[in-house]
């Protein structure tokens, strides 16, 4: 079976991510990658001799040989490449938000479901082993009628203003992940919601946040947070962690970013399950978009629409704490050493500055 060709646009973080996931697949050859600075090209050559370096995007839209596009993009320049991609009938894989605004992202929406291509959203914990391992004991009926979803996230990066200012603070950027996964364990809409955050180091936004609230069928939720999670302590570490807990028994998940443990305790199961914890799980996305495409079914992706309303409701959220006594606790001074600290670190969470290898 022929390779499916694609061009990566926007050589950056993810870029270098999606890169190094497509190189590996024997679904994908990457014909392109484009960045708007020329200085990337020895980076690309490096990791991609055999792709074509360009700082025109026009040159992947224009190529009738690319079946598709990957967009990572920041936000602002995502809207104008989803409209050249439907243009010329290339499929489409998008880091998100899939547009800087709101009003932008729902044009997003209703462009790609009035077109024939398949397009898709790096929403990676939709297409995670783990989660899949969680819904389907849910659905075994094994801890009973679903009643309540718990997810926390809490890590010590990314900082204030280390380049959130095309996603969002915190619970836009990262915590609209968690957001969507709620919604796709309740198997339904958000009905009710309550926040409450605090600005951490009087930065102007929200840096931890909590909500909980029920969603149409009756579940309800709580969500928690955060990128305050010992930035200066000593040993850095994190808490994360989801539980689905049901009439009969429940399921948890928590993880070191390397492995994953889904805990089952049901009515006549007891079991723990180990794997690998999957990073972003980019390579399951591209692995199921070849499938997409090939079938022309993409069911088993999460979708622009799974995405905005996620932005939607995360963006909700936030406003919403700020009606809420949003308090301001730490100081400007602690921000810096933030700052200055994970400038000089090696190993870390989130270290923008440190190129993939």
């Amino acid at each position: 079976m022929a390779e499916l060709k694609i061009g990566i646009i926007g050589f950056g973080r993810m870029g270098r991510k999606h890169l190094k996931i497509l190189l590996a697949s024997n679904e994908w050859e990457v014909k392109y990658i484009c960045d708007h600075s020329p200085e990337k090209e020895e980076e690309a050559k490096a990791k991609a001799p055999n792709a074509i370096f360009t700082t025109n995007e026009d040159d992947i839209f224009n190529d009738p040989e690319i079946d598709a596009v990957s967009l990572c993009t920041l936000a602002d320049a995502r809207l104008s490449q989803i409209e050249k991609a439907i243009r010329a009938k290339k499929h489409i894989v998008a880091e998100k938000p899939v547009a800087y605004s709101l009003e932008d992202e729902w044009k997003a929406v209703e462009l790609v479901e009035n077109s024939p291509i398949i397009a898709t959203v790096n929403m990676y914990l939709r297409i995670a082993w783990y989660t899949h391992e969680m819904k389907n004991f849910v659905q075994s009926g094994e801890i009973g009628d679903l009643a309540i979803v718990r997810i926390c996230h809490m890590t010590p990066g990314l900082a204030p203003g280390e380049g959130h200012e095309y996603e969002g603070p915190a619970f836009h950027d990262c915590g609209m992940h968690y957001v969507n996964i709620a919604r796709w364990f309740a198997g339904s809409e958000f009905s009710t919601g309550h926040a409450q955050a605090v600005r951490m180091w009087d930065y102007k936004d929200p840096w931890w946040l909590q909500c909980h609230g029920t969603f149409e069928n009756g579940i309800v939720y709580d969500i928690t947070q955060g990128f305050v999670y010992g930035q200066l302590s000593a040993v850095q570490t994190h808490n994360s962690y989801m539980e689905l807990i049901g009439t009969k028994g429940f399921v948890r998940m928590h993880h070191d970013f390397k492995t994953a443990v889904v805990e089952k305790h049901g009515v006549t199961v007891t079991e723990s399950i180990e794997r690998p914890y999957g990073d972003k799980n980019i390579d399951r996305l591209y692995e199921q978009t070849a499938w997409a495409i090939r079938h022309g079914d993409s069911s088993r992706l999460p979708s622009f629409r799974d995405s905005v309303i996620a932005s939607e409701f995360a963006w909700k959220m936030l406003e919403d704490s700020r009606k809420n006594d949003l308090p301001s606790i730490g100081t400007n001074d602690e921000l810096i050493a933030i700052r200055d600290r994970r400038a000089k670190m090696t190993d870390g969470y989130g270290l923008l500055h440190k190129k993939e290898e």
